[in-house]
């Protein structure tokens, strides 16, 4: 009994193949667009993209129009061929701003470009995108039904901006290139002055005049200890990082030896 219902299935299967195939490489537009709308009913979002793709043309002057171009965009987002479906869902609020469904395509336009934002290491211009596109969506729908959400993928975008930043900012305390990463990370903490990245970044400045102090040319180093020392007490106030809190205490006890060194050295120059 099971073989006899695998085999009936795969008929019926195999029969279905045959006829979503002999639609598609048909000229009868009508029934394209019932097969386009049986494989978007079915979730057959490739199939149901290239009938809609088929019959696109044949319809945009037909009240069944807006239906078509809101289901096509919707196959496009479930295959994740998200730019096509951000630009078809841009087309159907731009020539039907009042439908019942411009808002929800407003917000699979926010979807699609939020799915488009990728990690924060490399280029962030979807997010940056993404961003645009929340602000634009929250301006137009304040009182959405979407806002929750929206606000939820706008967080999350965010956080992401501030750590591909604080990443490039750190990136030159890692290369030793102590002057520039100091302003980076000052630049980086006035962009983001609530970052979830705050503490890093003014360890990591701290760090950066500490040993840029240390190694300075005599000249400059006493005004360099004094400012990182500076740097210690106001990340002192602000952490609560105790592996951070740990290595700046000694770091500092360093500094404090460096400079306590350096003004001896002044006096004896000075008696001389």
């Amino acid at each position: 009994m099971k073989k006899l219902i695998v085999i009936f299935a795969g008929i019926l299967l195999l029969s279905a193949c045959s006829q979503y195939q002999k639609v598609y490489n048909g000229n009868d537009i009508d029934a394209k667009y019932k097969m386009a709308w049986k494989m978007y009913e079915a979730k057959k979002w490739g199939k149901a993209d290239q009938l809609f793709s088929q019959v696109d043309k044949f319809y945009k002057r037909k009240p069944t129009y807006q239906r078509l171009l809101f289901a096509h965009a919707m196959t496009l987002f479930n295959k994740k061929y998200y730019v096509s479906a951000g630009e078809k869902f841009r087309k159907f609020t731009q020539l039907y701003p009042e439908s019942s469904k411009a808002e929800e395509a407003d917000y699979y336009i926010v979807k699609s470009y939020d799915a488009l934002s990728p990690k924060y290491s490399v280029d962030q211009a979807y997010t940056v995108r993404a961003i645009e596109e929340v602000n634009r969506f929250l301006k137009k729908y304040p009182f959405s039904k979407y806002k929750d959400e929206v606000n939820k993928i706008n967080s999350k975008l965010e956080r992401k901006l501030e750590r591909k930043y604080y990443e490039i900012a750190k990136l030159y305390y890692d290369l030793g290139r102590y002057k520039a990463a100091i302003r980076a990370l000052n630049n980086y903490m006035v962009d983001y002055p609530g970052s979830h990245y705050k503490e890093d970044a003014l360890f990591y400045r701290y760090k950066a005049a500490a040993d840029l102090a240390l190694n300075s040319v005599e000249s400059k180093k006493e005004e360099r200890l004094k400012k990182a020392m500076a740097y210690y007490q106001n990340f002192k106030e602000k952490s609560t990082n105790e592996a951070y809190k740990k290595e700046a205490e000694s770091l500092y006890e360093a500094l404090q030896k460096a400079l306590t060194e350096k003004q001896e050295a002044n006096k004896q120059m000075v008696k001389k």
